[in-house]
């Protein structure tokens, strides 16, 4: 484990095997699944030793001391577990990562799986937008304008496979516009990087649950476009970094509404 800056309040990075640990140690039920990996040990003396020397580990570095973890990453973990909102987000591309940002009151944690560490950092909650979307990266602005199918015909096409001159002749196949059809090939011709951020809120009710859209976005040498979904349509547009976080924080804002 290694404390970034030498100081628990800056944020840690803590093994996989360690965040599973600590997050079992408190009994924060099952691991959201962005968050989620195997539980080590193939048998029940193997998880006790394991359990045993990171525990050991983590008291040496001062993060436990008898029972208790240290109550800074105490409370990163819970917010995890228990938010008020948060936004999933995963990223696919040089790199592979996952990450969740979660707000409880005043307080907000940013967690960000890569590779087999996980970085913990608290941040205020009006960052935790801004500071997730910047996982995706910089990238220039897409060219073009946007384009519009329905989700239903992209799903099929997709699916049908092919390469984008397909994928265009398929949209047209399924009744959607040609020019439609044509600038939605070309805005994902050659796309090496792709990534959604989806959102959760926790219910009057106590029950955590997902906002109905997600907000997908992929780069392309020619830039980022964004994909967002409504009302059965998907729409495929040119986008800015900041545009994706206002975005994103549209979904937070409209799961907060009606939860």
């Amino acid at each position: 484990m290694v404390v970034v800056t030498g100081a628990v309040q800056a944020g840690v990075v803590l093994a996989a095997v360690e965040f599973e640990v600590c997050w079992s140690h408190l009994g924060l039920g099952e691991l959201p699944p962005v968050l989620d990996a195997p539980s080590p040990g193939r048998t029940r003396a193997e998880r006790n030793e394991l359990v045993w020397r990171v525990l050991d580990d983590l008291r040496h570095r001062g993060l436990l001391r008898g029972r208790d973890l240290h109550p800074d990453l105490v409370a990163g973990l819970t917010a995890l577990a228990r938010f008020s909102w948060a936004v999933d987000a995963r990223v696919l591309g040089a790199r592979r990562l996952r990450a969740r940002a979660a707000a409880t009151g005043r307080h907000g944690v940013l967690a960000v799986w890569e590779g087999d560490v996980v970085a913990l950092r608290p941040l205020p909650p009006d960052a935790l937008v801004a500071e997730v979307v910047r996982l995706a990266g910089d990238a220039p602005t897409g060219r073009g304008g946007s384009a519009n199918v329905r989700a239903a015909s992209l799903d099929a096409a997709v699916a049908a496979g092919g390469d984008l001159d397909g994928l265009a002749a398929a949209l047209e196949a399924r009744g959607e516009r040609p020019a439609d059809a044509r600038a939605v090939a070309r805005m994902c011709r050659d796309a090496h990087t792709r990534g959604q951020f989806g959102v959760r809120v926790t219910g009057r009710d106590g029950r955590p649950r997902s906002a109905p859209r997600v907000v997908a976005f992929h780069d392309t040498p020619a830039g980022r476009h964004l994909q967002l979904r409504r009302g059965g349509w998907v729409t495929v547009l040119p986008a800015t970094a900041a545009q994706l976080a206002v975005q994103v924080g549209q979904v937070v804002d409209e799961a907060l509404a009606v939860r």
